[in-house]
Order: structure tokens, then sequence, then C-alpha cells
């Protein structure tokens, strides 16, 4: 697959995703669960990157950005631990609302089920209106800190899906922590681990279609290399 072209495959399945989940309809709630858990177990989060609703919503809201020319809002690293432990709070949040309120899961897999014309309330119009404008400025915000997000990242680590780095031809240019939506530091610190997946990477591929030098980075599946960096021919004289 041409390094050009990862983005564009990423945003056809999520728009295939979300095709077939709208058609689905209401109806198939707990085949959409069983399959989200599923993948979870299975993938982590690369249900995330290329499946989810939200995370193609969020798609969306960066190309228009992009369109438009405005400049993503950047968060200082001081700012980001501060804001580090609001996943955990949401997350505490979520699973205490499942447990204790009855709140649906699958909501979050497809949260335009939650909004009908009857149950529609200046709060909900609200949230919707502040997470929207949080997530136009900065490239998968809401991803950072969504609860079923975060429940995959703990199977990230252990799933079959991986994101290695040869450290010996690294030469630490830093595109890939500057192209990453998730802000993941360690893809570009990490010097010795070759197994550099991370419970928040959602498996964009954006490093790895960002990273210069050939085969530093690569996406393996089951053990099997699927896509790895490419040399810039620009650079090769």
């Amino acid at each position: 697959m041409k390094q050009r072209k990862i983005t564009a495959f990423r945003i056809m399945c999520l728009l295939i995703a979300v095709a077939v989940l709208v058609f689905l309809g209401s109806g198939y709630r707990i085949i959409i669960l069983l399959l989200s858990i599923f993948s979870a177990l299975v993938f982590g989060r690369l249900w995330c990157g290329y499946v989810c609703p939200l995370g193609f919503y969020q798609e969306l809201l960066s190309m228009l950005r992009k369109r438009l020319h405005i400049p993503t809002f950047h968060v200082s690293l001081k700012a980001k631990s501060y804001l580090r432990p609001l996943k955990w709070i949401i997350l505490v949040y979520f699973l205490a609302s499942v447990l204790f309120l009855g709140m649906r899961p699958v909501m979050y897999i497809r949260p335009d089920l939650s909004f009908s014309s009857a149950d529609m309330s200046i709060y909900k119009i609200i949230i919707v209106g502040i997470v929207t404008g949080i997530c136009f400025l900065k490239e998968r915000a809401f991803c950072k800190y969504c609860p079923l997000g975060t429940l995959r990242g703990f199977v990230n680590k252990i799933s079959f899906g991986k994101i290695k780095k040869d450290n010996t031809a690294c030469t630490h240019c830093r595109a890939c922590l500057e192209c990453c939506p998730m802000d993941i530091r360690s893809i570009y610190e990490e010097r010795s681990k070759s197994d550099i997946t991370h419970s928040d990477c959602i498996y964009c591929m954006k490093c790895i279609e960002a990273c210069p030098e050939q085969d530093v980075l690569s996406f393996t599946l089951f053990g099997k290399t699927v896509l790895s960096s490419k040399r810039n021919s620009k650079q090769v004289k």
C-alpha cells in the first residue's frame, strides 16, 4: 500500500463502518456491542481508528479545519499533565453510569441512538457543541478521554496489532511525534524496545506515513508486517 493512500484507506474504512452501523439500526444493538467487544479483545483500539462513528465525525471536523486553513490548537506539556487524570475520572463515571444508572454502553458506539426529537435537551445540545468545538480545534480530542477507548487501551499491549520501531535506524527527526493525533511521545522517545504499542494508540498509521526512513516504523498483525515506513526519495541524493 502506498504511503499516500494510508489516510484515504482509513477514511474509507470509517465511512463504510458508519454506513453499516447506521444500516443495522437500533435493532442490532447487541450485535454491535458484541462486535465491539470482540474487536477490542483481538485488535485493541484498532476499532477507534477504523470503525468508530465518533472517530469518523472527528476526522470530518479535522478535514474541515484544514480546508479552512485554521491551525490546530496546541496544548503544552504542563497542561497535558494536568489533563491526564481526566480520562480516568471520565472512565469511573462511565462505569458507574453503566453499573448503577442503567446507561447502555452501545450509546458510545452509536451516540445518535441517544438523541431523538423527544429527548433533546439544552444540556445535551451544549455538551455536543462544546465537544464539537474542541474536536474541531484539536484532532481526535475526544479519543484521548473516551471511556471505551480507555478500556480498549488496556488490551492494546496484548492485542494482535503492534507498532514496531527499528531504533538502530531511527534518525530522531520527530516526524512521528509531530503528526500523532493522540500526542504519544513514547513513539519518538523510545530508544531500546522494538514494540512501542501504546495504550492510547488508535493505529491511524500517521506515524508510519510520516516517517521518512525505510522500515523504521511498521505495523504488524498476527506477527506479520502489514505496513512499514518508506524512505523519502526527496531526501535521497
